[in-house]
């Protein structure tokens, strides 16, 4: 029984390394994304980058995952009556998740 237990808490631990290997994989196309996108001429990340759009530390406390989809695909519609308007990208499969992991690691207070 011991075996038994010991072999599952392995898989367990296997799993969730290759799980968190994967998260780290694709928060990092994201971070890349977002600089391939040139999203800091207007959004600013610890303190750098543009100051046109709110900053995007804490983006994930203001908005949940089906929100910041939303806004990635079609920043227009969320934000009709934005003065400088968020362009909107043509996101290859895949990429907007990656964003979204990316935006999620970013901690920090809420932008004003």
């Amino acid at each position: 029984m011991r075996m038994y237990v010991a072999i599952a808490v392995a898989c367990a631990a296997v799993v969730a390394g290759t799980a968190a290997a994967q998260d780290q994989k694709l928060v990092s196309k994201g971070q890349s994304l977002n600089v391939k996108h040139k999203c800091s001429m207007c959004h600013a990340v610890g303190g750098k980058g543009g100051k046109i759009g709110k900053a995007l530390d804490g983006v994930a406390d203001r908005y949940d995952a089906a929100a910041l989809k939303r806004i990635l695909t079609d920043p227009q519609k969320e934000f009709p009556d934005a003065k400088i308007k968020m362009p909107k990208v043509a996101w290859a499969a895949g990429d907007v998740d990656a964003v979204i992991a990316y935006l999620q690691t970013l901690k920090g207070s809420p932008a004003k």
